[in-house]
């Protein structure tokens, strides 16, 4: 029987606070049919806004945006807020690479993405899904 770490995979997508695009680091999903991606927020300023999407890759070269992955435009309102979100891998015509990407526009907005792989037995709990068609 394999323990938990050997289960699920975590790594940091993207991440930062100045005005902006933050392309994240690529993240192979091979072996894995769910990925929780987890966005939290810290200080934000008084007009900031961030906006962060999903895209994937069949290489971690040439990115496209995932349908229906991306959260809701976050404001200077949703100061210090986790938003969590399941993304289907298996099937749903995700490419083997995810990464995120982040837009900070008119004031700062820290922020970071983190990803959390797992398999269907295995299903993140309390989360929303991701649309995708």
């Amino acid at each position: 029987m394999k323990n938990l770490e050997e289960k699920l995979a975590v790594k940091h997508l993207a991440g930062g606070s100045a005005i902006g695009t933050v392309n994240g680091a690529g993240l192979n999903t091979q072996g894995y049919s769910e990925a929780m991606v987890v966005l939290a927020t810290g200080l934000a300023a008084a007009t900031g806004t961030l906006d962060v999407k999903i895209q994937d890759s069949a290489d971690n070269s040439a990115w496209a945006d995932v349908t229906g992955a991306a959260f809701a435009q976050l404001t200077a309102t949703d100061d210090n807020v986790v938003k969590i979100a399941r993304l289907k891998l298996d099937g749903n015509g995700i490419r083997r690479y995810i990464r995120a990407v982040g837009v900070v526009a008119t004031a700062t907005v820290d922020y970071t993405v983190t990803a959390v792989l797992g398999n269907d037995q295995y299903p993140p709990a309390n989360t929303i899904a991701f649309t995708k068609p």
